[in-house]
């Protein structure tokens, strides 16, 4: 039993746990868009997978193209899947469907040109391992950027495990592939490649199936009770929601849950799990946002505050400029601030 044995082991048992991971994305019969994200890059993960065990009469075959240029996908998809998934606010846009596209045309060019042309070395780095590692680097940044601000416990730990994991992963695959000598590559290169993958596989499919934590993969919502406070936790939320309508604190600039737990004197996970159990929010700085936004509403509204500049405004409601106030205030009223205050002064 040589490395081949072992390496089509290795990818057999990844591949299964692939299919595992899309079943669990795709259960409950309207899947989130995270969900048909996760799955997008299992299908490129599968493709991946597959090619380098594929037999040598497949290499020559022109199905082989198509699942090449679909596992060329797969840092891209990482980056639109950590995006969805950490981010409440994210959207697809028509720069995430053409930063994926140009990552996979720069590998065909890399492959099907660069390789059978003699490209130098660093031209075939420059066409396809660096853009995959910058879209990798942009999903790590996704995944940690923001950790301290997440409500959602489950999620907040997935963020460490799965950007170390991943993303760290992917770079030293990435980065061998820089390496590897022709196609099919060497049967060592195959082992490592495998069993780098089925690591990571092993402890995504922990996060995911170990913690069945239901808000893991959830759609954002707007900021309501969705899942019962613990017993003791009203009145913390009590306590909570007094600092905050009455002493105004969310007006602090740069405000964080670490600091109104130490006002509050309570542990932070508490205050995280309070604020998430007993009012739906998933992020604090959108928890906060609300009570500043709210605010601003009623200041742009009102006649006699028809002067006062936007920005002040922002200022005085605990936004730090006036791009965040405006992209959260298009967000809650669907409007534009100038737009608010014009149709609220004009009833």
């Amino acid at each position: 039993m040589g490395l081949i044995f072992w390496d089509g082991v290795l990818r057999g048992g990844a591949m299964a746990l692939m299919l595992l991971l899309a079943a669990n994305f795709a259960r409950g019969g309207a899947p989130t868009l995270t969900a048909r994200l996760g799955m997008l890059l299992i299908l490129a993960g599968l493709c991946y997978l597959f090619l380098p065990a594929a037999p040598p009469s497949f290499t020559a075959s022109p199905w082989r193209v198509p699942l090449h240029l679909a596992g060329m996908a797969a840092p891209g998809l990482f980056w639109l899947f950590a995006s969805s998934w950490f981010d409440d606010d994210f959207d697809l846009r028509p720069v995430h469907y053409l930063a994926v596209m140009g990552l996979v045309l720069s590998g065909a060019l890399t492959v099907y040109v660069g390789l059978a042309t003699g490209w130098p070395r660093w031209t075939l780095a420059l066409f396809w391992p660096l853009p995959s590692l910058a879209l990798t680097g942009l999903g790590l940044a996704a995944a940690l950027r923001g950790r301290e601000n997440d409500l959602v416990e489950a999620r907040r730990r997935a963020r460490l495990a799965l950007a170390l994991v991943i993303g760290g992963l992917i770079v030293v695959i990435v980065g061998a592939e820089l390496f590897a000598p022709g196609w099919p590559p060497p049967p060592g290169w195959q082992l490592v490649n495998s069993a780098s993958l089925m690591l990571m596989l092993l402890i995504v499919s922990v996060v995911l199936f170990g913690w069945r934590d239901p808000a893991l993969l959830a759609a954002p919502e707007r900021a309501e009770a969705t899942l019962a406070p613990e017993a003791d936790d009203g009145p913390l939320l009590a306590r909570l929601q007094s600092e905050m309508t009455r002493e105004r604190l969310y007006r602090q600039e740069g405000l964080t849950i670490t600091a109104v737990a130490a006002r509050l004197g309570v542990p932070e996970y508490r205050l995280r799990r309070a604020i998430n159990r007993g009012l739906g929010a998933r992020n604090f700085n959108a928890y906060l946002n609300g009570f500043r936004i709210g605010e601003a509403m009623q200041a742009l509204a009102d006649p006699a505050q028809r002067d006062v500049p936007i920005l002040t405004i922002a200022l005085d409601a605990g936004f730090g400029s006036l791009a965040p106030f405006n992209r959260a205030f298009r967000g809650e009223a669907g409007c534009t601030p100038t737009e608010y205050r014009a149709k609220s002064l004009r009833s």
